[in-house]
This record gives structure tokens, sequence and C-alpha cells, in this order.
């Protein structure tokens, strides 16, 4: 009795114990003394454990810390993990009696919550066995005492026997006061599987909350650069529009000055064949005006022509530019009316990904072409990302959100006694998973 408690510091991932050390030597790596190479500017999800001088956990703090990009701890990290372990609620029984707990769902200083993370209590994945199997291992070699002759037991409610035969009970003089104790240590036990079970309701629910809104943020910033690209197309399309209008213009006048310029070449050619025709009919002495005249003509036309020339190319590239702009115009009108394909290669351009939540596969990321099938039959989609029928995944989705026996009775009713919940569609099967013990043994 009143044996000194031990304090140790568990570092988390993947539901087990990755590194563990003394409270001291925790204390002298929030002063920069030494580092952990694993955690490289990331929250690491770490344990503040007391343990009795028998081995038992009493208290036990979920918290988180930053290191840096050269995997030194947070020097600001000031939570109170002692007074935190000290003054919380109830946790499950570890062994040693209830323990004090203090997590995210379960703080008992507010402004510390966000400091705090949620265990993990699913079978296979409970990181309550976790750290309570490192605690039994005792890698950091505490000095523990055997329990005196007569201490009471604990009735661990996490990881404890099914088998009745099995659990502890106080020690009695006769058969009576035997059964009296077990039957009391029962209701404790039960008790106590009560107060883990809403533990575990109130972190499931935060769980829900945060990933609720996470999907929540997600959709708003999608829906904000879908805004963002609305308004950037808008403009762009009156950009093209004026562009398109001053391009007109200009077409229109090189029109004219084209037609002026036809107009002058064809009145310089017959300039020059009037030339021509006195030329045959002139005496020696006028030939030499003549032909002067007609060579001045003929280079006044080739000028003249290669003007037109300039002109017409001018005029080409210029209608290349409006027809290029009336298509970028129509290209922008199309992605205004959202059909399907226009669509698709917008959010490709975008490189948009949709993400979506559903139960049994967690977040599903989609690209431009995977949101058109989701949208066409989201179970079909889901389903396959499961690895399953439509069907089954179907039967599943009823049996996750109402875990009752699907047996039909004579009358047509269902059984609907409570059946142990399978969490992955792949290990569900339809008349089995869905069934209580008694008509699965039936079947």
């Amino acid at each position: 009795m009143g044996q000194a408690a031990n304090e140790a510091v568990f570092f988390m991932k993947n539901n087990s114990v990755s590194r563990q050390m003394l409270f001291s030597e925790f204390e002298a790596l929030l002063d920069g003394l030494s580092s952990i190479p694993e955690y490289v500017d990331e929250d690491a999800h770490a344990v503040y454990t007391v343990i009795d001088g028998y081995g038992d956990i009493d208290a036990l703090v979920f918290f988180k810390i930053y290191f840096d990009e050269e995997s030194h701890a947070d020097t600001s990290w000031n939570l109170p993990v002692e007074k935190l372990a000290s003054i919380s609620g109830s946790g499950p029984d570890l062994g040693g009696g209830p323990i004090r707990l203090a997590c995210r769902s379960q703080c008992s200083i507010n402004w510390h919550q966000e400091d705090l993370w949620d265990p993990d209590m699913n079978p296979g994945t409970n990181d309550f066995l976790a750290v309570r199997k490192a605690v039994n291992t005792n890698r950091l070699r505490f000095r523990f005492q055997e329990k005196p002759e007569g201490e009471p037991v604990g009735i661990p409610t996490l990881g404890a026997s099914d088998n009745e035969d099995d659990l502890p009970v106080l020690g009695g003089s006769d058969q009576s006061s035997t059964a009296i104790d077990a039957d009391a240590d029962k209701r404790v036990k039960l008790a106590r599987i009560l107060k883990e079970q809403r533990l575990r309701i109130r972190t499931l629910e935060k769980h829900k909350e945060r990933s609720s809104s996470e999907i929540d943020r997600e959709q708003r910033i999608i829906v904000h650069a879908y805004k963002n690209e609305i308004q950037s197309l808008k403009q762009n399309l009156e950009q093209l529009k004026l562009s398109n209008e001053r391009l007109q213009e200009k077409l229109s006048s090189r029109n004219e000055q084209y037609i002026d310029l036809q107009d002058k070449v064809s009145g310089q050619t017959q300039v020059v064949e009037e030339l021509q025709e006195k030329l045959k009919n002139a005496s020696s002495e006028e030939k030499d005006a003549l032909e002067k005249q007609k060579l001045e003509a003929e280079i006044v036309l080739l000028r003249e022509q290669l003007d037109r020339r300039d002109l017409d190319l001018a005029y080409r590239d210029e209608r290349e530019d409006l027809l290029r702009a009336e298509l970028e115009e129509l290209k922008e009108t199309m992605s205004d009316g959202l059909g399907s394909n226009d669509l698709v290669e917008k959010l490709k351009e975008m490189e948009v990904v949709y993400v979506a939540y559903h139960a049994g596969v967690g977040h599903i990321s989609m690209t431009s072409i995977d949101i058109l099938r989701y949208a066409e039959n989201p179970m079909a989609f889901v389903a396959e990302k499961a690895k399953v029928s439509e069907k089954v995944y179907r039967a599943w989705l009823a049996h996750f959100e109402s875990p009752l026996c699907q047996e039909p009775h004579d009358d047509g009713t269902l059984c609907h006694n409570k059946v142990r919940v399978c969490d992955n569609p792949t290990d569900f099967e339809v008349g089995i998973s869905d069934r209580c013990d008694l008509h699965r043994m039936d079947i």
C-alpha cells in the first residue's frame, strides 16, 4: 500500500507503442537535449502513463506534441499532463481498477482539449491494450512489488475473457460468500463495461464530427474554387467578346481598303492598256514619251498590286484571328452550358479532385472521369471500391447501421436480436453475418 507512482511516456504509431521513455527522459527531450528521428515536421501521438508500485496503470493522458524539421520537440509545449492525470474522470479498468483518463473526448480542462487525441478502442487496434502490454513487458525496468494476499484484484473490462469461470473474485471462507462476491464482481464488471462503452461512443462521435467537419471544409474549398473559375470564365468571355468586336471592326475597315485598292489596280491596268494601244500607232518621236509614261504606269501598277498582296495577307491573318476568337468564345459558351463531356474536359484542365466519404471504404478521391460514374450510381461505385457487389454492399450497409438479426419468423416478423458488427464489407456474408448466434447455428 502507498507505493510511489512511476511515470512513463509511450509514443504510439499504428496502434502500437513505437518508443517509450521515463517521464524524466521526456522532460530532457523538451529541453532540447535529445530528439526522435522518427518524427520530422509532424505531430506525435503520445501517452503519459502513471503506474502504481504493483505494475497497475493508474492514469493515462493521450496528448499530442509537435516535432520540427530537425526532430526536436516543441520547446513551447506546456501541457500539464500530471495535473490532467490527477483530476480526470474515470476510464476503463486495465487490471488495477478504473483508471483516470484524459483524452480529447474526456478532458477536465476545456482549453487543453485540442492538444489531446482520442484512443482507438476497436478490437485488434485498441490503444489501451497496447499501452497495457508495454507496461506488462516493463522494458523501462520499473521495480514492481507483489500484491499482498487479500489485496482486491481488478476486473479488466478491456480484453477480458468472456468465460464467467475466468472472472477474478475476492477470497472468501465459504461457498455462499464466494457466490455473493462473484455476483458483486460481475455487477462491477458490467458497470465498468458500460462506462467503457459510453467512452467509446463519445470517441466515435468526436471522430464522426471531425470527419464531417473535414468533409464540409473540403466541399467548401471545391465550391469556392468552382465559383472563382466561373467568375474567371465570365471575365474571359467578356474579353473575348470585346476582342471579337474590335476584330470585326478592323476587318470591315480592311475590307474597304482592299476594295479601294482593287479599284485603283483596275484603273491603273486600264491606263497601261491605253498606253499600249497608243504606242502601236505613235511616231518614233512620240514613242519615247509614251514608253516612259507606260513604264511609270506599270511601276505604279506593280506597287498597287504589291500593296493589294500585303493587304490580302493582313486580311487573311486577321480573319484567322477572328476565327480563333470565335472558337474560343464558342468553347466558353459551351462550358457555361455544363454539358457532360465539356464538364469533364474542364475538370481535367482544373485538376479537380472530388472527395466523398462512405462507410466501409472511408474517403474516396475521384478524378474528373470518376465523378460522372459516381453521379450515375453512387452505390455501385462505392461497392466497386469495396470489392463487393452492389447487392452485398447494400446488405452490409443496412447491417452496419443496424446490427440486428434478419432471420424471419413464421409470422413474417424478423428476429432482431443483436448481432456482432462486421466492420469490413469484404468479410460480410449475407444470411450469416447478419444472423444471431442461434440462427447462425441453424444455418
